[in-house]
């Protein structure tokens, strides 16, 4: 079956129609995510096109391998993993390969690594369910951005390029979407860019580029811009296991993730080898008044081997924001990958699928803000309280 998650046709306007949908089912069924709901009803209208299954469960790993079950005496405190900041947060290395904790299966091992094409623009549109505390609803959102790479260098394992990046579009809906907007207008017009290598690193600081805030600046000058992709610098197989930390924004705030990755499938098919990525860790974030904020995040990377490129990421993130009181917030996203063909059929744009396939059924866009005004979030609609 194709290895597709793309939607089928509809106008531009429905998206966050899709959404509100969503966000109504999710009122009388709480346990399972937003975002598997949402991929379901797309991959049900598909006709039976496979996206994999949904976002997988934690990734379980251990800080005392090696120590007595019984009590007994534990191994000598190894140094830290990760160099740390002033708040004890890990900080990215931009050097070195992913820390593989197990190279998996040896039946059969593969090499992941990025392709890095010289001038592949990558087309990224983000569905998202936030659930805040005392919301009863969750707020659903979408995201365009743009990723294009530039200045290669290197073959292989040895390449790199130069990962610029720009917000391109961005809608959401009530009961928070007011301020979601807000806080995407503050880096709506900036742009980022970092050289990067074929497993993923970020190998030198993010430049920007626009008109930031000092704060705002200093933020994305930490961010990876190709969505904290990390793969292992060695051949391995189903199994094999690693580790890496990375840094993005979310929410207004600077966002570390200490991730496990897994691979947890490999198969091939007449298009070629394809694999699923799973991960999972922690996260952190520092709140405005200071204080440590930490969470987890689980989730799954569908990946072209053959091809070296991402073609669709599942996840879900929380914070825990008071534990005795059970406070958090939740968020599910949905990452669609595809490059920009410029100058296609009719002379416009084509998405086509990251492998250089066309979509069986083009993925959903959002209106182009050059040409169609933002609308309002209705906000206002919501009854007084």
């Amino acid at each position: 079956m194709p290895f597709s998650a793309s939607v089928p046709p509809r106008p531009a306007t429905r998206i966050l129609a899709a959404l509100a949908l969503v966000v109504a089912a999710s009122a009388c069924t709480k346990d399972e995510s937003n975002l598997a709901k949402l991929a379901e009803a797309d991959e049900q209208a598909e006709a039976g096109a496979d996206a994999g299954p949904s976002a997988p469960e934690v990734v379980k790993t251990t800080e005392a391998d090696g120590a007595d079950a019984e009590g007994g005496n534990a191994p000598e405190p190894e140094e830290p993993e990760w160099e740390l900041d002033a708040n004890g947060i890990p900080i990215p290395a931009q050097d070195g390969p992913a820390r593989l904790l197990s190279p998996g299966a040896e039946d059969k091992r593969v090499e992941l690594r990025l392709a890095l094409d010289e001038g592949a623009r990558y087309r990224v549109t983000t569905i998202g369910m936030l659930q805040l505390p005392l919301i009863d609803r969750p707020t659903g959102f979408a995201r365009e951005e743009d990723v294009t790479l530039s200045d290669c260098e290197g073959e292989g394992a040895a390449r790199t390029c130069l990962a610029t990046h720009a917000y391109r579009n961005y809608e959401a809906e009530p009961p928070a979407g007011s301020g979601l907007e807000a806080d995407e207008k503050q880096v709506a017009g900036i742009g980022t860019s970092h050289r990067v290598d074929a497993s993923g690193l970020r190998i030198t600081d993010t430049a920007v580029v626009g008109d930031a805030s000092p704060k705002i600046g200093e933020m994305l000058g930490q961010v990876h811009r190709l969505y904290c992709i990390r793969l292992p610098a060695e051949a391995v197989g189903v199994g094999a296991i690693w580790k890496d930390v990375c840094r993005t924004r979310q929410g207004g705030a600077l966002v570390t993730r200490e991730l496990t990755w897994r691979l947890s499938k490999l198969e091939d098919t007449a298009e070629g080898a394809r694999a699923e990525l799973e991960y999972a860790g922690r996260v952190r974030r520092v709140s405005p008044k200071g204080e440590l904020i930490n969470g987890e995040i689980k989730g799954a990377l569908y990946f072209w081997v053959d091809a070296g490129e991402p073609h669709l990421m599942r996840e879900r993130m929380g914070f825990m924001l008071d534990a005795g009181k059970g406070v958090s917030t939740g968020t599910d996203f949905r990452f669609q990958f595809a490059k920009v063909v410029e100058g296609g059929r009719d002379g416009e744009d084509e998405l086509i699928r990251t492998d250089g396939k066309a979509f069986e059924h083009p993925p959903q866009t959002l209106n182009d803000p050059r040409t169609v005004p933002a609308g309002a979030t209705r906000d206002a609609e919501l009854p007084a309280k």
